[in-house]
């Protein structure tokens, strides 16, 4: 299968982002928090705004096949901190890839997501990258990350910006 991946636009996208958004929240809804896809909207179409003029700010990215689908998308933003640290941390908001795709076309979706987190973090000059789930079934996800060399402990995966980078180039070399 055939995609591309290009900065998520707020007046193409955010309608697709939000009605695949609501699939995954929905599994979710009720759990703890209510979901509310008109918030999730407007929150997408800031973000997606907001990246237009500051590339620095936050980053969502989406893969399509066509114009008009979304086979994935991905939402990074940046500011986080522990409570013991000063290195800041860009912490994934969102990795979200359509379930009707094939294992292996899910599996490289997520990969192209990594990598994406971990070159919009370097260019930013952010040290450490975060992904986390909050799904209740999420050893799979986690198994994606701690082969990229993450360090996962539960539903949270961590890594320096500089060790991902390596890992990319080096996999990258390979071929």
């Amino acid at each position: 299968m055939e995609y591309r991946w290009e900065l998520a636009h707020p007046l193409r996208d955010v309608d697709y982002i939000v009605e695949m958004g609501k699939e995954y929240l929905s599994q979710e809804d009720g759990m703890i928090v209510r979901t509310d896809p008109e918030v999730f909207r407007h929150h997408v179409t800031v973000s997606c705004t907001n990246q237009l003029f500051d590339k620095y700010k936050e980053f969502i990215a989406v893969a399509k096949e066509d114009p008009y689908s979304i086979l994935g998308y991905c939402w990074y933003d940046r500011g986080g901190y522990t409570t013991y640290s000063r290195e800041e941390i860009s912490n994934a908001r969102f990795h979200h890839v359509d379930l009707t795709l094939s294992v292996r076309t899910r599996y490289k979706l997520l990969n192209d997501m990594i990598d994406q987190h971990i070159l919009w973090a370097d260019m930013c000059k952010i040290p450490v990258v975060c992904s986390t789930s909050i799904r209740g079934d999420h050893e799979g996800f986690m198994r994606i990350h701690r082969k990229r060399g993450f360090i996962v402990h539960g539903s949270y995966a961590w890594i320096r910006t500089e060790e991902a980078m390596k890992e990319l180039n080096g996999r990258s070399s390979k071929y």
